[in-house]
């Protein structure tokens, strides 16, 4: 058992960093485990073909915090259901198709404002690419432990609780991390761009982008 437990800690720390190979395991190993969870909350075996790709995609995404999984199989339950959830609100949102020109894009003017623009801002970028680079930087730079807390949270949508089960901490440590990390990524935001206002701060921060 503990050959087992050290081969399956080896395998995801060479996941986390980045290779490639090491994660086509991990793909095998968990296909049969992550299919039969999507099963049970979709019930349809077409659907949990989406659904699964996605979860390994998000995995992939969120591999640097791998190496401090204690429980796979609880972490990738989560992230399925997560996944799951995802799909049928989509799948309830579909009766009327949407074109992208019917939705309005959100701009971060020069001046550190947002504002809304039809279908003709399309040429103008979202997010400057410096704001992007800067804010994977800043959160590249968090401590070990902080950043894989913040991911989870935010790019999984994780709750608190669920961290602090998955990780073996308690929840007071989870909130710790999770604020430690938002003031030191909005604090970067800040210095580099000090007329910025809070509210555009916290949507630049909780975008997609991360």
């Amino acid at each position: 058992m503990k050959d087992k437990n050290k081969e399956l800690a080896d395998l995801l720390v060479s996941v986390s960093e980045n290779n490639d190979y090491a994660f086509r395991v991990f793909y095998d190993l968990y296909y049969r485990n992550v299919f039969r969870f999507a099963y049970y909350f979709l019930k349809n075996r077409e659907a949990c073909r989406e659904v699964v790709s996605n979860v390994f995609v998000a995995v992939w995404k969120s591999r640097v915090s791998l190496r401090q999984i204690v429980n796979v199989e609880a972490y990738l339950y989560v992230v399925v259901r997560n996944e799951a959830n995802r799909y049928l609100k989509r799948s309830q949102s579909r009766p009327r198709s949407l074109s992208l020109d019917d939705v309005p894009a959100v701009v971060l003017d020069r001046r550190g404002d947002v504002s809304l623009q039809d279908g003709e801002a399309s040429d103008s970028r979202l997010i400057d690419s410096e704001v992007e680079e800067l804010l994977n930087r800043l959160v590249g730079d968090l401590p070990e432990r902080c950043r894989m807390v913040f991911l989870l949270s935010r790019s999984e949508g994780l709750s608190v609780r669920e961290i602090a089960s998955m990780l073996s901490i308690s929840e007071s440590t989870v909130r710790v991390q999770i604020k430690t990390a938002v003031d030191r990524i909005l604090e970067g935001l800040r210095r580099y761009y000090p007329d910025l206002k809070l509210i555009t701060l916290l949507l630049l921060l909780f975008s997609d982008r991360l």
